[in-house]
């Protein structure tokens, strides 16, 4: 008879076992803080145990605890399982009461065993002997290479966990890991993605959105932000906003015909770099790819002295937008340009950036504009 119901998740991570001793456990500790503040911000209750290059979590509400647990960054995968002792015969036992539950007489099916720790049996004789008890209760085929069914056991320090799925989580390091990151965050695909990718490699993250109306929507904002955030166990993410639209509008009143987005541009970068000092972020974060040019990053980025992170720079349009409809859904795809964009041309030259800065007085607007960013 089975002996336990799916009451277990066991939890794989990849990167973090590469990591020193030291920093291994450091990074187990976050990720396990990152679960448990998962896990209680969806009112899931359970407890998570450390084990050698495993995490479990034991929990009633394995459904939603695995929900959680699919977007949780430093978790590369997942299977919801049952615990049993590491004898021989009782893990041939419930492999094979498993498989008599999961597999039917049409499917093909396989035994996966993997084995740590000092056993009197090897994975191979775990596979053989349950694999033939559910061949002759079932009737149904052996497939080793792609088998519609897989019937699994993971045995380690005299435990067994046995199950049947491995959901794949999106990897990378746990979020908090690594430092603060400032991300200039319109809500299109770009800035979802880059801000995404950033936090994959363990980055906290601040958003800094400068508010486009009149001349662009804000609606795709609050929805990919939203979005974005069920990314975010483990580290809130702050959000810092000022009214673009207004820059926009000066910008283009006062400046040269074809200069509007250069000039809007650098005084983001400009804002972002004086905001990143004061909320102790290590680099900004822009979802630009290789459709503006080097020389244009160059121009923009030479406002700032915190680096300006690219993570989109080496991927085409498509790519980005397959992307973001995998990790986030088909709205992200949706156009939202801004209406001043008709006063802009790819062809500017720096000097002349500089001077029209000058003439609108760009360096006297700072001030006011960290008072609105700070809420002061």
């Amino acid at each position: 008879m089975i002996s336990l119901q799916n009451n277990w998740i066991l939890i794989r991570y990849g990167e973090i076992g590469l990591k020193s001793d030291y920093v291994r456990r450091s990074f187990e500790d976050r990720l396990i803080n990152n679960i448990i503040k998962g896990m209680e911000s969806n009112g899931i209750e359970g407890k998570v145990k450390r084990g050698y290059g495993r995490i479990f979590v034991k929990t009633e509400e394995t459904k939603k605890a695995s929900a959680v647990l699919e977007r949780m960054f430093g978790v590369v995968s997942l299977s919801p399982c049952r615990k049993i002792g590491s004898d021989l015969e009782e893990v041939v036992n419930e492999l094979s009461e498993l498989g008599k539950e999961k597999v039917d007489e049409n499917d093909s099916f396989a035994v996966r065993v993997r084995r740590t720790g000092d056993h009197g049996f090897s994975s191979k004789d775990v596979e053989e002997k349950a694999g033939a008890k559910i061949l002759n209760s079932t009737g149904a085929s052996v497939d080793l290479d792609n088998p519609d069914k897989r019937i699994m056991a993971d045995i380690r320090q005299g435990q067994c966990y046995v199950f049947t799925e491995k959901i794949e989580s999106p990897g990378g390091l746990p979020l908090g890991t690594q430092g603060k990151v400032l991300s200039l965050f319109k809500g299109g695909c770009g800035s979802f993605l880059s801000t995404w990718m950033m936090m994959k490699r363990g980055c906290s993250v601040v958003i800094l959105h400068g508010k486009m109306e009149p001349y662009a929507s804000d609606e795709k904002f609050e929805k990919s932000l939203e979005e974005l955030k069920k990314w975010g166990h483990g580290s809130s993410i702050d959000v810092l906003e000022f009214d673009l639209g207004s820059i926009i509008f000066k910008l283009s009143e006062n400046g040269e015909t074809g200069y509007t987005c250069t000039l809007c541009r650098r005084f983001i970068h400009r804002l972002a770099s004086e905001v990143a000092k004061k909320i102790g972020a290590e680099a900004i974060i822009a979802g630009d790819y290789l459709d503006n040019s080097f020389g244009d990053m160059k121009i923009h980025d030479s406002v700032t002295d915190i680096p300006v992170i690219r993570p989109l720079v080496g991927m085409d349009k498509s790519t980005i937008m397959e992307r973001c409809d995998d990790i986030a859904g088909r709205f992200l795809l949706k156009q939202n340009e801004c209406k001043a964009k008709e006063k802009c041309e790819s062809d500017v030259q720096r000097e002349t950036v500089e001077e029209l800065e000058n003439e609108i007085g760009v360096e006297n607007l700072m001030d006011d504009f960290l008072e609105e960013v700070f809420g002061k």
